[in-house]
Parts: C-alpha cells; sequence; structure tokens
C-alpha cells in the first residue's frame, strides 16, 4: 500500500486529469462548475478505497471488510469510470462521478506494486516491485506526469493550463 500522503498527492493529479477530461469532453457545466466539482471528488476518490472499508455506523469504527477486497476491486472502478464518461454531458452528476472513479483508478494504480496487490478481476495481483510505502515519490512522480498529459493533452477546451505550460515550453 502507498502511504496515506501518496494516495493524497496522486489524488490531487487525479482530480486534475478528471478535470481536464471533463473540461474537454465540452461538459463543464456553468462556469466551469462540473470541472471543479470533477477535481473535487477525484481528491476524494482518491482516498476512497480505504474509508469505504471503515464501518462509520459503528462506534469502534472497525472495518467491515477485509482490506483490499470490494472496495479495491479494479472492475468496479473502471466500470464506474467508463459508465461516468459515458454519462458526461448528459447528467451532471456524471462528472463528480467521473472525479470519484478517476481517483479510486489512482488510488488502485499506486497499491498495486506492493506484495499485497490489487483484486483487478478475480484474484489479487500484484506487481511486487517494493514493500507498502516505498517509492511513493516514483508513484506520485508518475501522477503526476500522467496529470500533465492530460492537460497538455486534453486540456485544450476551457481549460488555460495547458496554454501556460505550453508558453513556457513544457507542453
Amino acid at each position: 500500500m502507498a502511504s496515506s500522503a501518496a494516495h493524497h498527492a496522486t489524488g490531487w493529479a487525479a482530480g486534475v486529469i478528471a478535470a481536464a477530461i471533463v473540461a474537454h469532453s465540452r461538459a463543464g457545466g456553468p462556469y466551469h462548475v462540473w470541472v471543479a466539482l470533477a477535481f473535487a471528488a477525484g481528491v476524494a476518490g482518491s482516498t476512497a478505497p480505504d474509508w469505504l472499508e471503515v464501518a462509520w455506523w459503528s462506534r469502534t469504527r472497525r472495518l467491515w471488510i477485509t482490506h483490499r477486497t470490494a472496495t479495491h476491486w479494479g472492475v468496479a472502478w473502471i466500470a464506474l469510470l467508463v459508465a461516468a464518461y459515458h454519462w458526461l454531458g448528459h447528467y451532471p452528476v456524471a462528472a463528480a462521478l467521473f472525479g470519484f472513479a478517476c481517483g479510486g483508478v489512482m488510488h488502485l494504480l499506486a497499491d498495486w506494486p506492493n506484495p499485497l496487490g490489487v483484486p483487478w478481476i478475480a484474484a489479487r495481483h500484484s506487481l511486487n516491485w517494493w514493500n507498502s510505502g516505498r517509492c511513493d515519490l516514483l508513484v506520485v512522480g508518475a501522477a503526476w506526469v500522467g496529470a500533465w498529459f492530460a492537460v497538455t493533452r486534453f486540456g485544450g477546451v476551457g481549460w488555460h493550463a495547458g496554454y501556460w505550460l505550453r508558453g513556457l515550453g513544457l507542453g
């Protein structure tokens, strides 16, 4: 598992990616409200697989399911991502769902390299590259490279960061 700080840092990158894609799909809404909601939901979704395991309704706040089982199931997060993308421009809540799913997928990608792995389809799969909490800088850096790519490639409509990055010679 990546550290909590790494999940938060990659969550900001997931929010940027979601916002750029929502803006590019012309589903930003009035005053780009849906773009902002996609960003915020991406940040929240990046920690969702972990906090969805906690029994918030109980006094003890223990896990109600085993860690890295149902809430870390890749098929569900990718299905939500694809469905929400399909609904962009048709339903206002789709932008927030897309951002949330983007954050969830980013969380799974951050957890995948460690030995515990992630249940993408049926059983857990691990890249087995390093132990939990190690190489967080690499995970965060990869997430932000993805965000840079999304902004420079998809951010041309209603998202002016791509213009500024190109002006600085970075895009």
